[in-house]
């Protein structure tokens, strides 16, 4: 199997485990700088409003987009969307994706 259906499916089992961060894209996208702080506290760190306004600064898609250059941009840095995966979907491959994941998943 892929990389994802081989890594993901064991982690999201350890999800509630004291030692394992999960967090999703779409929890990072609707409040980022809640996922930082979480973030943070996991590791144990302590996170000054300076550090964090750097790390909110630097993880805007702006400011990704500048690090890593035209040439890259678009094979690392896409859109920064929830969703924009269907953009690059067809309904077929959609469909089997979808029936992949509630095998895998379960």
């Amino acid at each position: 199997p892929g990389f994802w259906w081989g890594v993901v499916p064991e982690y999201w089992r350890h999800k509630d485990d004291n030692n394992l961060l999960f967090i999703k894209y779409e929890d990072m996208k609707k409040d980022l700088s809640s996922s930082v702080k979480d973030i943070a506290a996991f590791l144990e760190t302590e996170l000054t409003k300076e550090d964090l306004t750097r790390v909110l600064t630097n993880s805007s898609m702006e400011s990704m987009r500048k690090a890593f250059g035209e040439d890259t941009r678009k094979h690392v840095v896409r859109k920064g969307v929830v969703g924009d995966w269907k953009n690059h979907f067809s309904a077929q491959e959609s469909e089997k994706f979808d029936k992949k994941y509630r095998e895998r998943m379960a």
